[in-house]
């Protein structure tokens, strides 16, 4: 079965593009909403024409990959991804769609990465960074090509949000 999954930015595509497609799965339409290098997650017209697109290129079910440390409104905060996932559907206006759903990473793709060493709730892409004892900072395209260089798989088992992201999908 196809999915669509539309993703915060370039970062979280590439992951899906060159580590997760050739590895897991396939059958996948990614997209990020926005020009290169700016995130629209936010904006309810833009995700609501990429949901629109991805069921139109064949896809049966749509996952929305928000990050826990999503700058939301008003600056707020979210420390709960259930609250997230709720102000976040509501905000985009999906209460009505049987076949989107919201995934909260928690917090960001790269802790999905780290979890091929280690727990890696509540980490972030310094978390990743400082398992690679980088000597100078690392951009996200960096981390992620160090990933993929590393060979290892990511783990469910030490991520809630990825474990609970497999499941969805069909994965584990």
């Amino acid at each position: 079965m196809k999915i669509g999954l539309i993703v915060e930015g370039d970062s979280d595509k590439d992951f899906f593009e060159k580590y997760f497609k050739p590895n897991f799965k396939r059958d996948i339409i990614v997209t990020s909403p926005g020009k290169k290098g700016t995130c629209k997650i936010l904006n309810r017209q833009k995700i609501q024409q990429d949901i629109k697109a991805l069921f139109a290129r064949g896809c049966k079910e749509i996952y929305i990959l928000v990050d826990l440390d999503t700058q939301c409104d008003n600056g707020q905060k979210f420390t709960c991804i259930v609250e997230l996932r709720e102000w976040y559907e509501k905000k985009v206006s999906l209460k009505s769609m049987s076949s989107v759903f919201v995934v909260i990473v928690s917090k960001e793709i790269e802790a999905w990465m780290l979890s091929a060493w280690e727990n890696s709730n509540k980490k972030s892409k310094q978390d990743l960074e400082r398992h690679f004892k980088a000597k100078k900072s690392l951009n996200e395209k960096e981390l992620l090509q160090k990933f993929i260089t590393s060979k290892k798989d990511i783990e469910a088992k030490n991520n809630d949000s990825l474990c609970y992201f497999l499941r969805k999908i069909g994965l584990i």
